[in-house]
């Protein structure tokens, strides 16, 4: 949903809300002022409730003009919602009356099974559980004994009961030098990353105590740690909206822009100040600029504005969230099979996060997952057309669900279902086991090095190269057969001959599949430095062909958009592909000059429009 907060009442800053001033698709919903923790950079907790603030008919009152003034969404918080006895009746009442989503934020101290089993049953769609620290530091941090105890009993109640559970994590003063050692505690608590969808960091800006709040340098430092923890084991970090330094603050590289998710146009805010750097922006429009009472503290941080066009992209939302996750979680494409022909696929994107993150992915990994219902529907749409299901991501094994999208998408009579993987988390025997067992056949994985310094560069994510081995490893043992995608690119393309050795000694009934990195969307950098002259790049390709015939290995990927242009590839490579249809790749492809006399033409896609306007075309020529 839409991270937009409507401006009527107060409520927990602390985990990252904002005010607003406009109509919005999601409102917060205060039951309680109260608190039954005492965190000292929480600006919300009250001693005492004011009774008529939070009496019943109050509280149905501002839910009525929440959803009168068209949210979707609907945050319960406080204070401490779960101080309340009528909770889950105001939960009921408001999906009664038409909220489609419920999010509850709470510490957790008062949920035990019994307690998630009551609040699912009145409708919670999401637990947001407060949890800046973990164990005996979090009864520090709250200045509450046993709150360590209580938040690991609502942990487990949640993701043992089903429930969504998203994280909130503050960062301040009491906890940024410890914050990293988070997502590692999780998962050791609830055994698979999968079952924490998200940790949602918030930067509070005010406090009763003002050296709670960072420095924009320490909030950087505490926030490019925690997202590294987070994505080592696989759980996705966001920030708040409204909180936490813009991305103009970090150094470029230093956090990927799939932290911040900026969409509409900000609010001119008092309590937030520009600098002329930000006339330049090209995401001025969405970004409310810097906390004015740090910078009074602290002064201007260096700027680095958004001039990028393929930052911004990973910046920013087109529209709502909810529509760009329709427009992308589904593609429909179209490969040539070499015993099927002419396949139609269907590309269901479960989830768009991942734990790599390729310079040359054009995947919009800052949205969140698609609704269950729909990935479901998808399926079930495809299978009833007798498309051939393609489960994919961002990377489709940090789903929780995905053992149920294979056992629905893997029916008689379809084309055999593929997962595309980076194979990470398939280092994991058993989960490789349970999707055998679920009817997995095929993977599809990417393997873009021979070496651990190349793959880990390219992927942005140390140590993940040694455990797609193990992943592919464990995917042979089993039988499924595995594709290896290679994407070439100007880092990569001379590893590409060791590559062909590594499978056919390692892995000698996979197949490699071979891709140019493909600047088709404005994600992916048209940079000469990512993407090479195919000229360049034959020489590498031509002798990992000759080493793959002698080693009986199979190559493919030449029949695909994302292959190379035919008079570019070595001799009788691609011979045997079929006609394209007369429509295949229009709007996205060129031609030159030289191609409307090349015996290749029908069976060519041509050169995409973002590597002409690197290299140009006149490398083409036509075949006889």
């Amino acid at each position: 949903m839409a991270d937009d907060y409507a401006a009527e009442a107060p409520g927990c800053r602390g985990l990252g809300s904002e005010r607003r001033l406009r109509p919005v698709r999601t409102s917060l919903v205060v039951t309680h002022q109260r608190c039954n923790q005492n965190c000292g950079f929480c600006t919300e907790r009250r001693p005492t409730d004011d009774p008529r603030f939070i009496a019943r008919a109050a509280v149905e009152q501002r839910i009525a003009v929440a959803l009168a003034e068209g949210a979707e969404e609907l945050v319960f918080t406080g204070g401490e919602p779960t101080l309340r006895g009528d909770l889950g009746a105001l939960i009921a009442s408001a999906r009664s009356r038409g909220a489609q989503r419920i999010v509850l934020e709470t510490n957790g101290a008062r949920l035990d099974e019994a307690a998630v089993v009551g609040l699912l049953a009145a409708g919670v769609d999401v637990f947001r559980l407060h949890l800046p620290a973990w164990g005996d530091a979090l009864d520090a941090f709250t200045r509450t004994p046993g709150a360590g105890v209580d938040a690991a009993r609502a942990l487990r109640a949640i993701v043992d009961r089903g429930g969504t559970l998203e994280l909130a994590v503050p960062l301040v003063r009491a906890n940024h030098r410890q914050v990293a050692g988070l997502p590692s505690a999780l998962v050791a608590a609830v055994g698979d990353p999968r079952r924490v969808s998200m940790l949602r960091a918030s930067v509070p800006t005010s406090a009763p105590d003002r050296d709670e709040v960072l420095s924009f340098a320490e909030a950087m430092t505490a926030l490019a740690a925690l997202e590294a923890a987070a994505r080592s084991v696989g759980i996705p970090l966001k920030l708040a909206p409204g909180s936490g330094p813009p991305p103009c603050v970090f150094p470029k590289g230093a956090l990927p822009p799939q932290l911040w998710s900026l969409t509409g146009q900000a609010q001119e805010r008092a309590d937030r100040v520009r600098v002329p750097e930000c006339d330049a922006c090209l995401v001025r429009r969405a970004c409310a600029g810097l906390d004015a009472g740090l910078v009074r503290r602290d002064g201007f941080p260096p700027i680095e504005p958004i001039v990028d066009d393929r930052t911004r992209r990973r910046l920013s939302l087109i529209t709502t969230v909810e529509e760009q996750i329709a427009r992308e979680f589904l593609t429909r494409d179209r490969t040539r099979d070499p015993v099927l022909g002419a396949v139609e696929e269907v590309i269901v994107r479960v989830n768009f996060h991942c734990n790599q993150a390729c310079e040359f992915c054009f995947v919009s990994t800052h949205l969140p997952p698609p609704g269950h219902a729909a990935v479901l529907a998808a399926i079930e749409a495809a299978a009833g057309q007798g498309a051939r299901i393609v489960l994919s991501g961002g990377e489709p094994t940090l789903n929780p669900r995905l053992l149920d999208y294979v056992r629905l998408a893997v029916r008689p009579g379809l084309p055999a279902l593929q997962l595309q993987t980076n194979a990470v988390r398939l280092d994991d025997e058993a989960l490789v086991g349970a999707l055998y067992e679920a009817g997995l056949r095929e993977a599809f994985v990417s393997l873009h090095g021979a070496t651990a310094e190349t793959s880990d560069a390219l992927t942005r994510a140390p140590g993940t190269f040694a455990r797609t081995l193990v992943g592919v490893d464990h995917l042979h043992r089993r039988g499924v057969h595995v594709v290896l995608n290679f994407v070439i690119c100007a880092l990569n393309a001379p590893e590409l001959p060791a590559l062909v050795d590594l499978v056919a000694a390692r892995w000698p009934t996979s197949t490699v599949n071979i891709s140019f990195v493909a600047p088709s969307t404005d994600v992916v950098p048209r940079d000469a430095r990512l993407v090479p002259r195919y000229s360049d790049v034959r020489p590498f390709l031509s002798e990992a062909l000759l080493r793959a015939e002698r080693l009986g290995l199979a190559v493919r990927g030449f029949e695909s958009m994302c292959g190379i242009p035919l008079c570019l590839l070595p001799p009788n490579v691609g011979d045997d592909l079929a006609d394209l249809g007369h429509d295949e790749g229009a709007g996205e492809f060129l031609r030159a000059e030289a191609c409307t006399t090349c015996s290749a033409r029908a069976r060519c896609f041509g050169v995409r429009r973002g590597y002409a306007d690197l290299h140009g075309l006149a490398e083409l020529r036509a075949l006889p």
